[in-house]
């Protein structure tokens, strides 16, 4: 072997020795630091609990409670009488107004103008029903005219105009009725139709103060 090969030699085994050494250095001191470090953790790092002051407890408060006006005895007016603010005669009236007991009457009048209505109706159905005629059928076109039940005075009407045809008072009442009811047209229509088979001065008069109503 020669010098030469056997320096190189030398120098490899010196470098690998201190590769070694170098290694044993790093092991130790990463153990060294792992040891600390767990250690640190363990001992350091527990959590702190938080202590959150309890506020001391209040005393409950009296509750107030009033009684319904089933529940009213001589024990709960005491109660109420003791937590009721006084309240005036005036502020009184005013919530709680006074209800007179009496019945509502109707006026003796009316009650005896209604009366004699229903009987005069019950009349005039009676007798259309006895006897079926124009001059029946027209009384209560009239009737519920005079009393503006506008709808039965359209079913009379037509009633009436089947026993006579060629009366006006029929067309008229309906024309009326038609037209009260807010059917201006056909209040015209109808004239207009009975005009143009019989001549009538009302019907003609009353169509001409339909159609000025523009």
């Amino acid at each position: 072997m020669t010098s030469v090969r056997f320096e190189e030699l030398e120098k490899r085994c010196a470098r690998l020795k201190k590769i070694r050494i170098l290694r044993i250095v790093f092991t130790i001191a990463f153990l060294f630091l792992g040891g600390f470090g767990g250690y640190y953790w363990i001992h350091h790092s527990k959590i702190v609990p938080v202590v959150v002051p309890v506020p001391p407890k209040e005393e409950p408060k009296a509750m107030i409670v009033i009684p319904s006006l089933s529940d009213r005895n001589e024990s709960n007016t005491t109660l109420l009488e003791t937590i009721t603010p006084e309240v005036s005669l005036d502020e009184t009236l005013f919530l709680a107004p006074h209800v007179y007991k009496e019945e509502v009457k109707l006026p003796v009048v009316e009650t005896e103008e209604a009366t004699r209505s229903l009987r005069e109706e019950h009349q005039l159905l009676k007798a259309h029903n006895t006897v079926p005629t124009f001059d029946n059928a027209y009384a209560l076109a009239h009737f519920y005219f005079e009393r503006k039940a506008y709808a039965e005075v359209i079913m009379w009407a037509k009633e009436a105009s089947k026993y006579n045809s060629s009366s006006e008072k029929p067309w008229i009442l309906y024309a009326k009725a038609k037209f009260y009811l807010g059917d201006r047209a056909e209040a015209i229509r109808s004239l207009e139709l009975f005009l143009s088979y019989i001549n009538s001065k009302e019907a003609h008069e009353l169509l001409n103060f339909y159609k000025g109503q523009e």
